[in-house]
């Protein structure tokens, strides 16, 4: 009979640590390599096929926890219990060393004058005061050199050391001035302000458009007849200065007409529109 030489593959030789080599018959082959690993799984017990039978007991659910039935309705916001606050601890104290021990971009050590510099309330307010002191003063300065007619008559900067109370009172006098100019413009331009309003009653007064307004200066609700105006044919076409002599006649001719309409600004006849509320 013709024999043949079998070896392992590499990875059950590298698995089981040995190599295999015996004549195999050509057509006993398939019967001759189930033989072989047959001796392959007794010589290595650790591969060896192992049934694994699982439990047919299943285990217990585990149980639901119980909750205890509140005796009232409690929001989050308001809990039965004082809720305690979270207690964070710092560490011990810092020893001497400690705190004499520098480190960069640190505060400066108490007792120096730059502790007590950045860490005193009173010099900060005093610093923040002055500063906003001195800007107002600035813009205050600046504008009455700026809108000031007698800036001519102020005294030198120079006079100050040499003479400061003439100085000061040089200046006092000016700004006076100074503030009687101011007074007399605003009483000039409130007076122009009330003779205009005098101005325009009188043109309202001889134009016939004079109305009572009141105590709210015409800022109510208005009738039919106010929001019409005067020159409504039928309520009063007589005192209309726009109306002419064929529109007074057509008027007394034909009242039921001319009550649903009026003359605009140019003489022309136009439908009075109904509103609703007096707005629409």
């Amino acid at each position: 009979m013709h024999t043949a030489s079998l070896r392992l593959a590499p990875g059950m030789a590298g698995m089981a640590g040995f190599q295999v080599a015996m004549a195999v018959p050509r057509a006993s082959l398939q019967h001759h390599a189930r033989h072989l690993q047959l001796q392959l799984l007794r010589r290595t017990p650790l591969l060896a096929h192992t049934t694994r039978y699982a439990s047919t007991e299943r285990p217990a659910p585990p149980k639901p926890r119980l909750l205890e039935k509140p005796d009232k309705f409690r929001p989050p916001s308001h809990p039965s219990r004082i809720r305690q606050k979270t207690r964070y601890s710092y560490g011990p104290e810092l020893t001497q060393a400690q705190k004499t021990k520098r480190y960069p971009h640190m505060m400066p050590p108490e007792g120096t004058f730059m502790h007590w510099f950045l860490t005193n309330r009173t010099i900060h307010l005093w610093i923040s005061l002055s500063i906003l002191v001195s800007l107002v003063v600035g813009m205050w300065l600046s504008d009455f050199l700026y809108n000031t007619p007698y800036k001519d008559m102020l005294p030198p900067n120079s006079m100050f050391f040499s003479h400061p109370f003439s100085f000061i009172g040089r200046w006092m006098e000016v700004y006076d001035l100074h503030v009687a100019y101011v007074s007399a413009q605003t009483a000039e331009k409130r007076k122009q302000k009330v003779d205009d309003v005098k101005k325009r009653s009188a043109y309202r007064k001889a134009h016939g458009l004079d109305q009572e307004e009141g105590i709210f200066g015409g800022w109510t609700a208005k009738s039919d007849e106010d929001s019409k105006g005067p020159a409504l044919m039928g309520s009063s076409p007589a005192e209309s200065p726009i109306a002419t002599e064929t529109t007074i006649e057509t008027a007394a001719s034909k009242p039921k007409e001319t009550a649903e309409t009026y003359v605009d600004f140019d003489g022309k006849e136009q439908p009075v529109q109904k509103k609703w509320f007096g707005i629409f």
